[in-house]
């Protein structure tokens, strides 16, 4: 039997690699296989024959890093004679948002223009902190991550609001190079909000302010399938036969007191066009995500894991907190916990699915901010975080690594003894850590911008502070607020 690890043999191919890591599942069992690589080549030796056996496959370099990684789009049967293909691409996570531009440079006037800006990207093999300076080319709102394949989503928006208007077209970008393609050709009308895509690349899901859409990558028509706001959205399971995939409706704020109004929903998409969506009841549903032919969610009100199938949901593990974004990777879950407090907590909690170990925390931790008086070296103030929420939440790399988006607000109150303005600030941060241990690899602050209520004799200028172990933008140009982020391979 051969496998062959199938790579763009472009500019984005993974290098460095001494390894490979092969983990296959099947319903009889397991089997993994770490074994070294000699001029591309891997010798597995004697295999079990396996029926309907998922393959992930891991390039790690001589220190053990994933510099590459890839998953099979279907079920296949390890048997003597075959050949199995296994895309491969390296761990690049890809954030996308908006920017807002001052147009006269006084932070004390309301005269800003909102606009999206390039995805900002980060190279997980570089080992290079993200600066913003590798950006895809043109702006998007949304980027999609679909087995090998990338999509980016793009959308105009209103001034100076920034709420997204006008249709959103899709828009396939090379994994080889970063190019981008023709958009195709179906179109979507509200702000866009969420999506997935199946591991072959041929079905995304995405979720607007008005419609839930399947687009169909291969033909690049768009199908509303069903009316309202759909604010997260996840793959369950997809072949020959269809896709099905669950979504949360009227998802609501987590910052405010806990919403029962979110609608849980299981959809199924089948060739004949017959598609079905099907709500499982209403509560504090507040994240979905799939893994392996089951789908999963959280309940904000209940402190709730539990699982979904087309019938209802079940309770798989309580007493959680406030639980508010969700990824899960083979029956092992991420769970973003809210806090609210002075200042309000963010924490990212690991367990399985399904056992009743207690959870571990990646990281818990108050949020905060320092800002600096620019004018005055040393001089310089905490504020502690009114809100802190998880924007988004994957599991990319074959679960070496997970990642998070963050979004904090910040209000301090005019300091008169120490010629302190008023001030409002928010930030927002991509984090991704090493999913068994927590260690941070990568801290990017893309955003941190506030407005000063400057009295005679207050100090003027202030500029956000980085944390330890944080990068930031290196030019203004490159700071935006993130609403999508996405891996090639991730899971949600």
């Amino acid at each position: 039997m051969s496998i062959v690890l199938d790579i763009p043999n472009a500019a984005l191919d993974p290098k460095g690699y001494s390894q490979v890591e092969l983990r296959m599942h099947s319903p009889s069992g397991d089997l993994e296989r770490n074994v070294p690589v000699f001029n591309g080549s891997f010798n597995l030796g004697d295999l079990t024959p396996m029926d309907g056996a998922s393959i992930d496959a891991v390039l790690r370099n001589d220190t053990g890093e994933a510099v590459g990684y890839g998953r099979s789009s279907q079920p296949m049967d390890l048997v003597a004679g075959a050949t199995l293909t296994v895309p491969v691409r390296r761990p690049i996570v890809y954030i996308a948002g908006q920017v807002d531009v001052d147009q006269d440079g006084n932070p004390q006037t309301n005269d800003l223009h909102w606009t999206t800006v390039p995805a900002t990207f980060s190279d997980l093999s570089s080992g290079m902190p993200t600066d913003g300076s590798t950006t895809l080319g043109q702006t998007s709102v949304l980027m999609v991550g679909a087995g090998p394949n990338l999509y980016e989503l793009q959308q105009a928006t209103s001034d100076p609001s920034g709420a997204l208007t006008g249709n959103a077209t899709v828009v396939p970008v090379s994994t080889g190079d970063h190019t981008l393609a023709a958009p195709l050709s179906g179109t979507l009308s509200g702000g866009v909000l969420d999506g997935a895509g199946t591991d072959d690349g041929k079905l995304l899901i995405v979720g607007t302010t008005m419609h839930l859409y399947i687009i169909d990558t291969m033909t690049g028509a768009a199908k509303s399938i069903a009316d309202g706001n759909f604010a997260r959205v996840a793959i369950v399971s997809s072949d020959a036969s269809g896709m099905t995939a669950v979504a949360i409706k009227n998802r609501g704020d987590t910052t405010g007191p806990c919403q029962t109004t979110a609608e849980l929903d299981w959809i199924g998409v089948n060739p004949d066009g017959m598609d079905q969506v099907s709500s499982l009841g209403v509560g504090g549903y507040s994240d979905v995500a799939g893994d392996r032919g089951h789908a999963y969610y959280v309940d904000a009100c209940k402190g709730e894991l539990g699982e979904a199938t087309q019938s209802g949901v079940m309770s798989h593990r309580t007493n959680l907190g406030k639980p508010t974004a969700l990824a899960v990777s083979g029956a092992q879950a991420w769970i973003g916990v809210e806090k609210s407090g002075t200042p309000a907590q963010v924490t990212l909690l690991s367990a399985s699915v399904t056992g009743s170990d207690p959870p571990r925390a990646l990281f818990s931790e108050p949020s905060t901010q320092v800002v600096d008086a620019t004018r005055y070296p040393g001089v310089q103030r905490e504020l502690d975080a009114s809100t802190a929420v998880f924007n988004q939440l994957e599991v990319g790399a074959g679960g070496d690594y997970v990642a998070v988006t963050l979004a904090s607000t910040y209000h301090g109150d005019a300091v008169f003894q120490a010629n302190f303005p008023q001030m409002d600030v928010e930030a927002e941060e991509l984090r991704v850590l090493d999913a068994s241990s927590g260690a941070a690899v990568e801290r990017y602050r893309s955003w941190c911008d506030g407005v000063l209520l400057i009295q005679s004799g207050d100090i003027p200028d202030w500029a956000c502070a980085t944390q330890t172990g944080q990068s930031a933008p290196t030019n203004p140009m490159y700071e935006h607020k993130i609403s999508s982020m996405t891996f090639l391979f991730g899971k949600k």
